[in-house]
């Protein structure tokens, strides 16, 4: 493999780390955007120019100062130029002279592949796996294009077999972020605002899809029996490592037969990890729902009860600890703190430490039975009201369905918009209603919209409740 600087030269990335790093990065794009209706990536250069100043024009940047310079420039023409001829010298585009004299700016092959990898990046393009695996399945079970199977089967197969599992892989390095970025300190408003974005992101998109239409259980055990074929089948491993060598230039056959093997059983063991990565994203998809819920339910508590104010009473702490620069974890808490919950430490071990209390063998005088406070019927009925009032406020799946059916009525959908977030606990059940509506089992599901709603301090994504058909 020919090193990487050899190929786009030792200054080439210096623009993407200089003071003027995404001015650079915006031009690259426009010129690459340039070349979407020519036949090459070649434009004449005023049309660059001309872009460009337009670009610097529309810029809140007034002046710019390259390394070089001694002054700065403000002219919008002679930056452009100016850049043009840095891009130049880095070796992100080259000048190209026509038949009519006139000189065209030309992006060289590695320079289109870097410039589309960070349009990729900017992007976040989402992989659409049944397109992935529709296509590796036609190739290789189409008879047709078996005359050369190197060029038209393996490679192909290959190369978009790595390309799949790149990208399952990236999915389920994207739940792993969301869930670490829950333990940051963050308000409830954040931890929602996140919540509806992993769902806008992940949960409503790529994770459904590969839990239903673009589940590549349905096509894997085609894919590895006709990858075993190849390897079962003498004539056509031997033309496909003959392929290999003719468009690889591998002269060697031994070394091409070798790695056609290679790719194949890469592959095959490929689709047979595709469960194990299935499995952890699974896992780490219902982690990040139940913790965020969690979170979120803590972050609201009322201070009124007791877990109110042991939430409170550990924020203290917290703040405390982050105030003062020298305290330690394993130091002593504060004496006002050790009275609440009563904490003594203990200063160390000795042989009494574990010492049996003995037990006194004294008869005392034996009490009276105990007998309950009598209870009226009209406090019985008291209580029980209490607690159906208290069963009828949990967030049950039941609860929540009967509070979708009031909503529903007789309409069509309701938006979750109408509902005002007139509290936390109003916003709390949004959520439930958003996380119930998305389960098979539910009798009304939910569909994301690309609304975002401001009401009552609270933001979310807004989203349509409809009843589910059976």
């Amino acid at each position: 493999m020919e090193p990487l600087f050899q190929i786009v030269g030792e200054n080439f990335f210096k623009p993407l780390v200089s003071q003027y790093k995404s001015v650079y990065l915006d031009c690259l794009f426009l010129i690459y955007e340039s070349y979407r209706t020519e036949l090459s990536y070649g434009t004449d250069r005023e049309i660059i120019v001309s872009k460009l100043t337009d670009y610097f024009d529309q810029s809140e940047i007034s002046e710019i100062r390259l390394e070089e310079d001694s002054e700065g420039i403000n002219d919008s023409r002679e930056k452009a130029q100016r850049f043009l001829r840095k891009l130049k010298e880095f070796g992100w585009i080259e000048y190209e002279t026509a038949n009519d004299q006139t000189v065209r700016i030309v992006m060289p092959g590695y320079a289109v592949t870097m410039v589309q990898t960070l349009k990729n990046i900017s992007q976040k393009g989402e992989m659409e796996y049944q397109s992935e695996i529709s296509a590796i399945y036609s190739l290789l079970t189409n008879e047709e294009l078996l005359n050369r199977p190197y060029p038209q089967v393996l490679k192909p197969v290959y190369d978009r077999t790595l390309s799949l599992f790149t990208g399952l892989k990236q999915l389920n390095t994207g739940i792993k972020k969301y869930i670490e970025e829950i333990t940051a300190e963050k308000t409830s408003e954040e931890i929602i605002r996140d919540f509806f974005e992993y769902h806008e992101e992940i949960g409503s998109k790529a994770y459904h899809r590969i839990k239903t239409g673009d589940n590549v259980s349905r096509f894997r055990g085609v894919i590895i029996n006709r990858l075993q074929s190849f390897l079962n089948d003498t004539e056509l491993l031997k033309l496909t490592a003959e392929g290999y060598r003719n468009i690889e230039n591998e002269a060697d056959y031994s070394v091409a037969e070798e790695q056609v093997a290679f790719m194949i059983t890469d592959i095959i063991d490929h689709f047979r990890s595709y469960d194990d990565i299935i499995k952890e994203i699974d896992k780490k998809h219902s982690k990040y729902l139940r913790n965020a819920v969690e979170r979120a339910k803590f972050l609201l508590i009322n201070s009124n009860n007791i877990e109110g104010k042991i939430s409170a009473v550990l924020k203290l702490m917290t703040e405390a600890f982050n105030r003062e620069e020298n305290t330690a974890l394993a130091d002593d808490a504060d004496e006002d703190i050790c009275k609440i919950f009563n904490i003594f430490p203990q200063g160390f071990l000795s042989g009494e430490s574990l010492k049996t209390v003995s037990v006194l063998r004294k008869m005392n005088d034996i009490e009276e039975v105990y007998s309950p406070p009598h209870v009226s019927d009209e406090e019985r009925e008291r209580r029980r009201s209490v607690i159906a009032e208290k069963n009828r406020n949990r967030f049950t799946r039941k609860n929540i369905e009967r509070f979708v059916k009031v909503l529903l009525n007789e309409k069509e959908y309701v938006m979750a918009s109408e509902i005002v977030p007139a509290s936390r606990r109003d916003m709390i059940r949004l959520i439930f209603i958003n996380l119930y509506g998305r389960e098979e089992r539910s009798a009304y599901r939910v569909e994301q919209t690309e609304s975002v709603i401001h009401s009552h301090g609270f933001c979310f994504r807004d989203y349509k409740i409809t009843w589910r058909t059976k």
